[in-house]
């Protein structure tokens, strides 16, 4: 038995970080860019729908991959004039549901419609193949960095992660509280809406919101 720890003198020189890394996103113009892209044209077929409708809801809705590719068809709401989208819980997020921000109204729409023609084995909302299989990561992935290039947009990281941190950031900007937007981010804390708050200059916050 050891009467010390080896390891302890490599760590002497070590601190835990006392700041936490700034949130990645994409500016208020970068945003609108982006959602200019996120429509459906009138050829698209069945893939192109769905892959525009996948970077559609990550941006409007603010759901992560995960939850995403857990989503059923009759948990996108698009009856009404503002669908909303239902996620049930999904590790530490809190079920909820979250209306559809405007601009993905139309191609949800879309693929909703689309989707629905498809006869299969499983009811998952964006699926891979007639057979039915959930969408897989990676191709997830694809289709985010995909509109990002089509928009002339990039970034460090373009992933979802991206789009769900610009979605909490355009709630804020639009005068939600922390707690608001964390509720529907799905998340038990504020600590993302905090740091997504302290990326905003004071100037484009509405006012009292400051």
């Amino acid at each position: 038995m050891r009467a010390d720890n080896p390891s302890a003198q490599m760590l002497v020189n070590e601190n835990w970080p006392e700041d936490e890394p700034t949130p990645i996103y994409l500016s208020s113009e970068d945003d609108a860019r982006l959602q200019a892209v996120c429509v459906a044209t009138g050829d698209a077929g069945f893939k192109e729908l769905r892959n525009t409708a996948i970077v559609a809801l990550f941006l409007a809705s603010g759901v992560t991959a995960a939850e995403l590719r857990q989503l059923r068809v009759d948990d996108l709401d698009i009856d009404g004039e503002r669908p909303t989208v239902f996620v049930e819980k999904h590790g530490p997020r809190i079920a909820r549901r979250v209306p559809v921000d405007g601009f993905a109204v139309d191609v949800l729409r879309k693929y909703h419609a689309a989707r629905g023609r498809i006869v299969c084995a499983t009811q998952w909302l964006f699926i891979t193949t007639a057979g039915g299989k959930p969408m897989q990561p990676d191709t997830m992935l694809k289709c985010v960095r995909r509109a990002l290039h089509r928009a002339g947009l990039s970034a460090a990281d373009e992933s979802p992660r991206l789009l769900r941190n610009t979605f909490g950031r355009r709630q804020i900007i639009a005068g939600k509280t922390n707690e608001q937007v964390s509720n529907l981010m799905g998340l038990a804390s504020h600590r993302i809406a905090t740091r997504l708050r302290e990326t905003i200059d004071i100037g484009v916050m509405p006012q009292g919101q400051v």
